[in-house]
């Protein structure tokens, strides 16, 4: 199916533009539940730590091909919302420009009209063709940040320190734990953000 949507995206052996299918492919390959909306693909992953406004246990993400399929877009809106006049902006936005200091892949941005709080990766990718690798690795890592800063950036929204160390220890403590559990052999129920599952 992967190697159908490859050269779906190429012609006479030169490489186009990507197009919403080519993502479709690689999600119904791994298994993942998604819809399409128009331009767009939605989809949600479960999380350990992340909470939305609502306490839900989960993250959605969109996935859409821009300038033609030539720019790359994975993004999770409305992750937070913070007013802009809020008394603690500048210890929330100083923890936001941590986490994009601090990671490789995700940036966050912050919509003055209305306090939306995202995360995105973005990138162009003009003739090329993005790869499953590249896609999952994007996928992965936006739910991984998104999930092990949560702490950091609720803190700070809700008026106190957001502590991006305490943040990654807390994740790195949790993946020790996990490991445990697998070296011992036992079945511990938990919410992974490989639980995958779509909103009807």
């Amino acid at each position: 199916m992967i190697s159908k949507a490859l050269a779906s995206a190429t012609k006479g052996g030169v490489a186009v533009a990507t197009d919403l299918a080519t993502l479709e492919a690689f999600l119904t390959e791994e298994g993942l539940k998604y819809s399409v909306h128009g331009d767009y693909i939605r989809t949600s992953f479960a999380t350990d730590v992340y909470r939305d406004q609502d306490g839900d246990g989960s993250v959605f993400i969109i996935a859409r091909m821009d300038e033609e399929g030539e720019y790359f877009k994975l993004l999770a809106p409305n992750l937070y919302n913070y007013p802009p006049d809020g008394p603690s902006r500048a210890e929330v936005f100083r923890v936001l420009l941590g986490v994009c200091w601090r990671s490789k892949l995700i940036k966050y941005e912050y919509d003055e009209r209305d306090g939306e709080i995202r995360a995105i990766i973005e990138f162009p990718l003009e003739d090329s063709v993005i790869t499953k690798r590249q896609f999952l690795r994007c996928l992965n890592g936006l739910v991984q940040i998104v999930d092990e800063y949560h702490p950091a950036i609720e803190s700070a929204i809700n008026g106190g320190p957001g502590s991006l160390d305490e943040a990654e220890e807390t994740s790195e403590n949790l993946r020790r734990a996990d490991r445990i559990y697998r070296l011992a052999g036992v079945e511990k129920r938990r919410t992974s953000a490989l639980d995958v599952f779509l909103e009807e």
